[in-house]
């Protein structure tokens, strides 16, 4: 009889040490659209009911040659835990990602703005090995 009481009481306090999961609320998606391109070109688009939005293209540059790269133009928005709508815009391609926003330190965006610009060093090593 001791025994079937200490397992229960271990049960018993397992139970209620075990973490309760919380369900997540599903957000409905009113909107997604996309467009793949045959040359790897695309647009896309996201609207959920909480109000987050994604909207995204990306275009081939140099297409056909030894530089061809996709450079994509982008932004979406969300509602923060604050209640405060959040917007980023973001471009991104051969130079690198640089975010612009509210939420985004504007140092961050400088120095991202700014490394674009810089001489890549597999092309500077190229140069001098010519």
């Amino acid at each position: 009889m001791f025994k079937f009481v200490v397992v229960f009481a271990c049960i018993a306090a397992l139970a209620v040490a075990a973490p309760v999961k919380e369900e997540k609320e599903i957000i409905e998606i009113l909107k997604s659209e996309i467009t793949k391109n045959d040359n790897g070109s695309y647009q896309l688009a996201y609207e959920s009911a909480d109000g987050s939005i994604r909207e995204e293209k990306a275009t081939v540059v140099d297409e056909g040659t030894d530089e061809e790269a996709l450079e994509i133009k982008g932004s979406y928005k969300y509602i923060n835990d604050a209640g405060e709508e959040v917007e980023v815009f973001y471009t991104a391609g051969k130079n690198g990602f640089v975010p612009y926003g509210s939420i985004i330190n504007p140092e961050i965006t400088a120095v991202a703005e700014a490394a674009k610009d810089l001489p890549k060093y597999e092309n500077e090593y190229a140069k001098k090995s010519e």
